[in-house]
């Protein structure tokens, strides 16, 4: 059976990759920091490790017989030798300004000089990183961007990840160059005013001064050189907006996704979500072992307080690290056999849910049930506090 090797696979679009593969059938292996957070199901082999790490990366693509790259940093300084780890086909995710240099550039550069069979997919804008607007949609009524009529063609995740799948499972793809754009050009303002209607919320949009909008790139740790041409890049979109390709609908055999239709599927994310609906949420993520979900409805500062697991002290353990680091030791020797869940139990801004595991603890073969009551409080969307309380049943 076809293996493929995904890096990024936890990212907005390797995600989607992923879902494609194993909907193909082919078995798919992803290089991950940190397995625990993946959220992927069992049939996708985890291999531990930093795509900066030759030795990872060369555990990883043993016997694969190809794989998707995305380089995740803002220069090629050391992809030579992750690229030598590879297996001989790949399919590289880079950037529609590639052919203008950068690390994009450069990169396709290193996969050509190491005779890689290659294909290149050269997306524009993502649609998704309209997310960096979620915070002020879910907080106020006014949008800040630099160059607001600044023409895009943004181009959905989920179309990059379907160009992905069939240019990896069919090798007529090779030494190919795809130039990936949504549909239709949009401006900054209009992207705004169509997740603004997708949501129900009026938004006012207000102009950021170049200089202002390159230093809040930079305060959040961006690359100078990319934020000075970012920022310029903005500003020539607005009499020279991004082109339009065809090559999704050509490849795939439907049209390219809107950004109307990206909107609609990511509006909660736009809106402070109920108490309900962080509680349906967190419940599903929890039940089908999708541990990064269940921590992304936690503030980042969540107190858990388990006195069971902390001596009988009511130790409160803070922010989403520690209490992985709680979990992971916990349940070093613990094999969870079943699992019932009750709930969840709404009241106010509070939600209570009862779990009942069927456990082995493999260090002494002994099995167990345990009944775990979690209550947990949420403000703003997210999970501030979480109580729990346990009792297990003697041994029969």
């Amino acid at each position: 059976m076809t293996t493929v090797l995904v890096t990024g696979a936890t990212g907005r679009v390797g995600r989607h990759v992923v879902d494609g593969l194993r909907a193909a059938g082919v078995t798919v292996r992803a290089l991950v920091r940190t397995p625990d957070l993946a959220g992927f199901p069992p049939d996708v082999e985890l291999i531990q490790g930093d795509l900066y790490d030759p030795a990872a990366v060369r555990r990883a693509a043993a016997d694969a017989d190809s794989a998707f790259l995305l380089w995740p940093s803002f220069s090629a300084t050391g992809a030579a030798d992750i690229i030598g780890e590879l297996p001989r086909r790949v399919v590289y995710l880079s950037s529609l300004s590639a052919p203008s240099g950068g690390v994009w550039g450069d990169v396709e550069e290193l996969l050509q000089d190491a005779r890689k069979d290659w294909t290149f997919l050269r997306p524009g804008g993502f649609a998704v990183n309209a997310q960096s607007w979620a915070g002020d949609f879910r907080t106020g009524d006014v949008i800040r961007v630099p160059s607001p009529e600044a023409g895009r063609s943004l181009i959905h995740e989920r179309d990059i990840a379907a160009v992905a799948v069939l240019t990896l499972l069919n090798d007529r793809h090779i030494g190919q160059f795809y130039d990936l754009t949504g549909p239709e050009v949009l401006t900054q303002a209009e992207q705004v005013r169509t997740i603004a209607r997708v949501v129900g919320k009026e938004m006012r949009i207000e102009t950021v001064p170049d200089a202002e909008a390159q230093q809040a790139m930079l305060d959040a740790g961006l690359d100078p050189i990319l934020a000075e041409s970012s920022v310029a890049y903005w500003a020539s979109l607005v009499d020279n907006p991004e082109p339009v390709t065809s090559t999704v609908s050509e490849l795939t055999g439907r049209p390219a996704l809107t950004f109307a239709e990206w909107a609609r599927e990511h509006a909660a994310e736009f809106r402070v979500p109920t108490t309900s609906e962080v509680a349906h949420q967190y419940v599903d993520a929890l039940t089908t072992g999708r541990l990064d979900a269940a921590l992304a409805l936690t503030a980042p500062e969540i107190v858990r307080v388990a006195p069971m697991e902390t001596n009988g002290e009511e130790v409160e353990v803070k922010g989403a690290d520690a209490i992985l680091e709680n979990a992971r030791r916990l349940n070093a020797a613990i094999e969870y056999l079943g699992i019932e869940v009750f709930g969840p139990l709404l009241l106010d801004d509070r939600f209570a849910i009862r779990f009942a595991f069927d456990q082995l603890n493999v260090r002494t073969g002994t099995r167990s049930r345990t009944t775990k009551l979690s209550l947990c409080t949420v403000a703003s969307g997210h999970i501030t506090r979480e109580e729990v309380f346990y009792f297990t049943s003697p041994p029969a």
